[in-house]
């Protein structure tokens, strides 16, 4: 009996080590892609920020009461338009009696070179007589030039913001009335690393995201890059003109930029899920000879879905696209179709 006991742990051991889970060595099933070779095109992403081709905030030029409001807030509007009328009664009294001072200096003039002619008058006071015409005259102009200045006309073709004023209130230079905008044409402001001023100038195209119209791009062209290199940040300005026909840009938006500048015609890449942090790096496992060798990486420019490799491989290795977390150096490999 005791016999029987001792026997029983023997096959009991026996049997699970005959009929156990996989060995501790079992290859292990990845997807293996290649190492590829060909023009990358390295792109400069940057934040920016959308403005109005022109914009202003409308202030009158003279003190007064407002007497009547023509333009309706958000409306578009052509350069030239009347868009609120401030008292003017007064200032067209003021040019009612430059215009008489100015015709009476007129006829005295007409007099005086009569007069000179026949040589009643000398020269010095014929002299005079003109003196006092061309101020009655400079007078006028004045006068009428003031006059303009109670109506508030649209500087150019644009679309208008909200009102802040209201018939009868009483105005000053310092009011700011409405705010006019232009928006057929948009400016964006972004700035860049000073290491890329080489190679970013006028004339070079660049495209755009805004959150209001999701993943939707918008093209617009460089016009302008800032002479001068912000020594606080090391960057450097850049304005780009978009069109805006539609007006679905709007000032004011925060914009996601992408811009191309430049081409490596001969840049090796990988798919960006072969390669894993690593001891301060990066690594990948490559294939060596059916099992899994950890090859340390440089990675160079990230573009949607691939990366570039600097060094450590060469074009043509096979390198493990998935099952690296269960990969350690010297695992047998299993090489498993790729996945759709």
């Amino acid at each position: 009996m005791k016999h029987l006991w001792i026997l029983l742990p023997l096959l009991v051991f026996a049997s699970c080590k005959k009929g156990g889970g996989p060995p501790k060595d079992a290859p292990v099933p990845v997807e293996l892609v290649a190492v590829e070779t060909g023009p990358l095109l390295e792109t400069l992403r940057a934040t920016g920020t959308l403005d109005a081709e022109e914009s202003v905030d409308l202030k009158p030029e003279v003190d007064g009461e407002i007497t009547s409001i023509q333009m309706t807030e958000g409306a578009n509007v052509k350069k030239g338009e009347r868009l609120l009328q401030i008292d003017e009664s007064k200032q067209q009294a003021t040019v009612a009696e430059a215009e008489a001072d100015f015709r009476l200096s007129e006829e005295n003039r007409r007099r005086a070179d009569l007069l000179l002619t026949d040589g009643t008058i000398s020269q010095q006071e014929h002299d005079q007589v003109q003196s006092a015409f061309r101020r009655a005259q400079a007078s006028l102009n004045l006068a009428r030039k003031r006059l303009t200045e109670f109506t508030l006309n649209a500087p150019f073709d644009g679309t208008l913001g909200r009102r802040n004023v209201s018939v009868g209130q009483y105005v000053s230079p310092q009011t700011i009335l409405v705010s006019i905008y232009a928006l057929d044409r948009m400016k964006l402001d972004f700035n860049i690393a000073e290491r890329y001023l080489a190679r970013v100038k006028p004339g070079q195209t660049l495209s755009l995201t805004v959150a209001a119209h999701g993943d939707e791009k918008f093209s617009g062209e460089i016009y302008l890059v800032e002479p001068k290199v912000d020594v606080e940040t090391r960057t450097v300005r850049v304005r780009a003109y978009l069109p805006n026909a539609d007006h679905r840009l709007k000032p004011g938006m925060f914009a996601n930029v992408t811009l191309s500048v430049g081409t490596r015609d001969s840049a090796l890449t990988l798919p960006e899920d072969c390669v894993f942090p690593h001891t301060g790096g990066f690594a990948v496992y490559r294939d060596a000879g059916g099992v899994a060798e950890l090859v340390p990486v440089e990675i160079g420019l990230r573009v949607p879905g691939r990366v570039e490799i600097l060094s450590g491989l060469q074009a043509g290795n096979l390198v493990a696209r998935s099952g690296n977390l269960r990969l350690s150096p010297g695992r047998k490999l299993l090489p498993q179709p790729a996945s759709p």
